[in-house]
């Protein structure tokens, strides 16, 4: 379950939301994202495409506190490097944990990066891997 809340969190910091500290600059309007997620369990990969409304001219991976995260989940680290912000992340879970690695790179109108994700629970560990591109297609209607 903490494996579903982690790619939440992942898929919030992509939509617009308040932005509490700093970040990577992104142009406002519309965005077609596409997230690839590799699961061990799963015999292929699954591929979703959204079309969302960024508001924001500034992406942070601290978005995603208030609006995916579980109050049990905190930051490690986080690096805004120019057009390039890492992150790390851990959540623990009532029999489990998880933790994330990110790394996000904006050029502005184009948005790459992906991160992995480790979850253990119950003496074994499942370890997911995401990665996403998207690209701003125009204004926002």
């Amino acid at each position: 379950m903490q494996a579903k809340y982690m790619c939440l969190a992942l898929i919030f910091s992509l939509v617009p939301c308040p932005v509490f500290g700093e970040g990577i600059p992104i142009e406002p309007g519309m965005w077609e994202m596409t997230t690839t997620t590799n699961i061990p369990m799963m015999p292929q990969p699954s591929v979703s495409t959204t079309m969302e409304c960024i508001e924001e001219s500034e992406l942070s991976p601290e978005t995603m506190i208030d609006e995916a995260m579980e109050s049990d989940c905190t930051f490690d680290t986080m690096v805004v490097d120019g057009y390039t912000m890492q992150w790390s992340m851990h959540c623990n879970a009532p029999g489990g944990a998880s933790r994330g690695v990110w790394e996000a790179t904006s050029n502005g109108d184009t948005l790459t990066g992906g991160g992995t994700v480790s979850v253990d629970m119950q003496g074994q560990t499942m370890t997911m891997t995401m990665q996403w591109d998207g690209k701003r297609v125009g204004d926002c209607d």
